[in-house]
């Protein structure tokens, strides 16, 4: 079940679950909306599934942020001494004299970037592990978070025995 609103609204049947994107979740939070009384109908009519919000994660390449300015830049820096390299980039964007003459259009932004990475490995390698690097920074993170609550509800658990303690 597709909803055309705001989002998107997905019945499983395999998990038994109301499923419903982040967009959606948002929107159905305003008990005014379309959105609500969709899912309270979907809800009315599969009151044993359980809701559950789907955050998908993004697709990214670890060479995100990788725009022609910084290609042109890294090049200037690592270029060869008859400035080949720049010679071809400026081809392929049709900014050297002959694209300009002849009115001729960019590649693709993916074939220069394919282009690019394949003439300097490195750029990729650095991104690669930059993004292990805040890959692992995040478990961290989240996995000091997760002790946090944790002694949180173990302290909470502990007052509550004790109050029950007393009470006995």
């Amino acid at each position: 079940m597709k909803n055309q609103m705001n989002g998107t609204l997905t019945l499983n049947t395999k998990n038994y679950t109301i499923e419903m994107d982040k967009k959606f979740a948002t929107a159905a939070s305003n008990v005014f909306s379309a959105e609500y009384e969709k899912l309270q109908e979907v809800r009315r009519d599969y009151p044993n599934y359980k809701v559950v919000t789907i955050v998908r994660k993004e697709k990214t390449s670890g060479t995100s942020g990788l725009t022609f300015e910084f290609m042109e830049l890294y090049i200037e820096q690592h270029d060869d001494e008859e400035k080949s390299l720049m010679a071809a980039f400026k081809a392929l964007r049709a900014t050297d004299e002959d694209g300009k003459a002849l009115g001729m259009k960019s590649k693709s932004y993916l074939t220069i970037r394919a282009w690019f990475l394949n003439a300097f490995p490195e750029v990729e390698n650095a991104a690669a592990k930059r993004e292990q690097l805040l890959k692992d920074i995040r478990e961290k993170r989240e996995a000091a978070a997760k002790a946090k609550k944790e002694a949180e509800m173990m302290a909470r658990r502990a007052a509550l025995l004790a109050k029950i303690s007393k009470m006995a």
